[in-house]
């Protein structure tokens, strides 16, 4: 099974065979593109995600050009695949989700990998300003709004700002 992780979890620099064995790994990044990791990790749009050890299994390329237009470098943006209908239909079951993990607090409303007692999921979080609380809505509506409160919002832990996602037609 995969656990809930902070966000310095995501921004782990990845052991390779290579680097095991003392070499330095070769970047495969060119002018114009960059590879982002792929984790092992799935953020549920559901009930939540339990996640261990997240190993990257995968790369990505994105433009270079477009991911400084996003605010993103290697260093804080990873993948990993969204589990569960509650996001349906925006983010299905499946979709890849390109993750800014150097955002770990709410400053605008958005899609947001969330940490919310030890499970990891994917969610709009949305400042909620009658109760001073966070707002968790899926975009499936057969999943109910929840509404974070006092020490229930300060136990949300925020792991990064979705920023794209990928996924079948």
């Amino acid at each position: 099974q995969l656990s809930g992780k902070p966000v310095e979890h995501f921004n782990a620099p990845v052991r390779t065979e290579e680097a095991a064995q003392g070499e330095v790994s070769r970047d495969n990044d060119d002018d114009d593109f960059v590879l982002i990791d792929m984790l092992a990790a799935r953020v549920s749009a559901g009930n939540g995600a339990v996640n261990g050890h997240d190993e990257v299994i995968g790369k990505f390329a994105f433009r270079r050009s477009w991911l400084k237009s996003k605010g993103l470098h290697k260093g804080n943006a990873k993948i990993v695949r969204a589990r569960g209908r509650s996001m349906a239909d925006r983010i299905n079951d499946g979709d890849i989700l390109l993750v800014n993990t150097s955002v770990n607090s709410l400053t605008q409303d958005g899609i947001y990998v969330i940490e919310i007692d030890g499970e990891d999921d994917v969610k709009v979080l949305q400042r909620d300003f009658q109760t001073g609380g966070v707002r968790v809505v899926s975009y499936n509506p057969d999943f109910p709004v929840q509404v974070l409160e006092g020490a229930q919002a300060n136990n949300l832990r925020i792991c990064g700002r979705v920023v794209w996602h990928g996924g079948e037609l």
